[in-house]
C-alpha cells in the first residue's frame, strides 16, 4: 500500500514535457501543442513537398522570439540557394542570418568523419545556445556514411547529445515513409511528419500525415496545407477537431418570414437542427436560404451565408428583387456573406473559416449553398459521410440552426433517389422542392419529408417566387398521384376554382 502511494506521488510529480512552438499556422494545434523540446523530428517527403520551407519557416519563427537555430545545409541546397529561395517569402528576415540563424555545411563536416561531424555540431550548437538544429537534405549526406546502420547510429547519437542540452533536432529527408527499410533512421526519430503531394483530378493537394509522435497526442488523420508567399499554412482535418460532447437542447423556432411556410413546420425550424433543402436547378433553394438568412438578421440573430455559386453583387441583387434587404442585414453586422469561388476548393480550409466566424460572432443561423460544392473539396469520396457527420455534430453542439442546399440533377421525371446522399440521413429535417408538370405548365411544389423534433404538415403545397415578395405558398396541390415524380396523374383536369396556373419568377 505504501509503495503504491509512493508511485502515485512520483507520477503526480512528473511534469509534462516542454514544447517548442513552431509558430507555423495551425501546425502546433495539429501536433498537440508543438514539438517536444529535445526530440528528434523527421520531415520526410518527395522533392517539392515543402520540407525546406517548413524548416526555414520554423527557424525564422524561433528567431522572432530570439531563439537560435543552427541550420546545416547539403549539396542539394547550399547556403546561396537557401538564402536566394527564402528571400521571396514573407517570413524571411536577412537581419536574422548570422544572429539567431547560423548556417553551416554538413557535407563539409561529414567529409571529416561522422564522429568529427557530430562533435563539431554539438560544440557549435552549444556555443550558439541553439534551440533547434536543422539537418536539411539529409538523404544526400548519407553517402558520406559507410552503411545504413551508421546513418541511424549517427542520427541517434547526435540527437541524444543535443537532447541532453534541450535542443530539438529536425531532419529533412527526401523519401517515402512507407519504405521504412530504406530509412532506418525513422526508428530513432521521436516524431515523423510526412509531407505529401496528391493528385486530385486536374490539381494537386498538399497533405500532412503525422506518422509518429512520441509523448504527445497529435490530431488524427491527414491534414491539408498550402504553400504561398507566407510559407506553409495548415488546416486541421475537420473531423479531428469536432468534439464528441453532447449537444444542449434549446427551445425555440427559426422561421423563414414566409407565414404559410412557417405554418407548415410548426412555426419554423427547430432551433439547433440542420435542414437539407433538395431540389433541381432554378426551383428556389438559394431564394429560400436568403429568406432564412435575412429573417435571422431581422430577429437579431448573428447569421452566416456560405455560398459558392454567386458573388455578393448577384446575391444582393437577387435578394432585392424578392423584397429582401440583404445589404441592410449586412450593414447591421448580423449577417455575413462568406462567398468562396466554386473551384480549387478544400473542405477543411472552408470549415476552418466558417468555424472561426461561428465562434467569434456567436452565429445562430447558417446557410450553406450548396453541399455539393463543399463535398468537391474532399479528396476521397469515402470521407464524405464522416465529414458531413462531423459538420452536423458541430452545428448541433454550437446551437446553430442551419439550412444546407442540395442540387438534384433531374428537373422533371420519375427518378428521385437520395440513398447516396449522406446528409439526407444525418440532417434532422428534409425539404424537397420539385417541379411538376400539370395544367400545361411547370409548377413548383414543396414537400416536408421529415422533421425529427416537430410536428409538420406533410401535404404537398404549390409555391411561386414573385418579384418584390419572394417565395409565397399558393395552397395545396391538386388531388392526384405522382406529383413528386414531376409527371402526375390528377384526379381532375380542371384547375381549382378561382386559381389559374402561376409561372412564378
Amino acid at each position: 500500500m505504501a509503495a503504491e502511494k509512493e508511485n502515485q506521488t512520483q507520477a503526480a510529480a512528473v511534469e509534462p514535457p516542454a514544447k517548442l512552438l513552431t509558430g507555423i499556422p495551425n501546425l502546433d494545434r495539429i501536433l498537440g501543442g508543438g514539438l517536444l523540446r529535445g526530440s528528434i523530428v523527421m520531415v520526410i517527403g518527395a522533392p517539392g513537398t515543402g520540407k525546406t520551407i517548413l524548416a526555414e519557416q520554423l527557424s525564422f519563427s524561433l528567431a522572432a522570439n530570439e531563439l537560435s537555430t543552427l541550420f546545416l545545409t547539403s549539396y542539394s541546397e547550399p547556403h546561396e540557394k537557401l538564402l536566394a529561395h527564402g528571400s521571396s517569402l514573407d517570413f524571411f528576415d536577412a537581419a536574422r542570418i548570422g544572429k539567431e540563424i547560423h548556417l553551416l555545411s554538413l557535407t563539409d563536416l561529414l567529409q571529416q568523419g561522422a564522429a568529427e561531424a557530430e562533435a563539431a555540431i554539438v560544440a557549435m550548437a552549444r556555443k550558439q545556445c541553439a534551440s533547434l538544429v536543422v539537418l536539411d537534405g539529409f538523404r544526400s549526406m548519407r553517402r558520406f556514411l559507410p552503411d545504413e546502420n551508421t546513418v541511424a547510429q549517427f542520427l541517434y547519437s547526435l540527437g541524444a547529445k543535443l537532447s541532453f542540452l534541450g535542443i530539438t533536432t529536425l531532419v529533412a529527408v527526401e523519401g517515402d515513409p512507407d519504405e521504412s527499410a530504406r530509412f532506418p533512421e525513422l526508428t530513432v526519430c521521436d516524431t515523423v511528419l510526412s509531407l505529401q503531394r496528391l493528385r486530385d483530378g486536374g490539381r494537386f493537394r498538399r497533405m500532412l500525415d503525422v506518422r509518429k509522435m512520441r509523448g504527445v497526442a497529435a490530431l488524427e488523420g491527414i491534414h491539408p496545407f498550402t504553400i504561398d508567399h507566407g510559407g506553409l499554412t495548415f488546416s486541421p482535418r475537420f473531423e479531428s477537431v469536432v468534439s464528441a460532447g453532447q449537444s444542449q437542447w434549446v427551445d425555440g423556432r427559426a422561421g423563414f418570414g414566409v407565414p404559410e411556410l412557417d405554418a407548415l413546420v410548426g412555426g419554423g425550424l427547430t432551433a439547433g437542427t440542420t435542414t437539407l433543402v433538395a431540389g433541381g436547378p432554378g426551383v428556389g433553394k438559394t431564394s429560400l436560404g436568403l429568406h432564412f438568412a435575412t429573417q435571422g438578421a431581422l430577429h437579431g440573430e448573428p447569421t452566416l451565408f456560405l455560398g459558392f455559386m454567386e458573388d455578393a453583387t448577384q446575391l444582393r441583387a437577387k435578394a432585392e428583387s424578392f423584397g429582401l434587404d440583404l445589404a441592410a442585414a449586412e450593414a447591421s453586422g448580423l449577417l455575413r456573406l462568406m462567398l468562396i469561388p466554386g473551384y480549387d476548393l478544400d473542405a477543411d480550409r472552408i470549415a476552418e473559416q466558417f468555424v472561426e466566424d461561428i465562434e467569434q460572432r456567436g452565429v445562430r443561423r447558417l446557410v450553406i449553398d450548396s453541399v455539393a460544392n463543399l463535398q468537391r473539396g474532399i479528396v476521397t469520396s469515402d470521407r464524405i459521410p464522416d465529414f458531413l457527420a462531423a459538420l452536423v455534430a458541430y452545428l448541433r453542439g454550437h446551437r446553430v440552426t442551419s439550412i444546407v442546399t442540395l442540387d438534384i440533377n433531374t428537373i422533371v421525371g420519375p427518378t428521385l433517389d437520395l440513398a447516396d446522399v449522406p446528409l439526407s440521413v444525418l440532417a434532422e429535417n428534409l425539404f424537397l422542392l420539385r417541379y411538376a408538370e400539370y395544367y400545361g405548365a411547370l409548377h413548383r411544389i414543396i414537400s416536408v419529408l421529415k422533421m425529427r423534433f416537430s410536428d409538420y404538415d406533410a401535404t404537398l403545397h404549390e409555391y411561386t417566387i414573385r418579384a418584390g415578395e419572394g417565395i409565397r405558398l399558393l395552397g395545396k396541390t391538386p388531388g392526384g398521384t405522382g406529383l413528386l415524380t414531376g409527371s402526375p396523374q390528377l384526379l381532375s383536369d380542371t384547375p381549382p376554382s378561382g386559381r389559374a396556373p402561376e409561372r412564378g419568377v
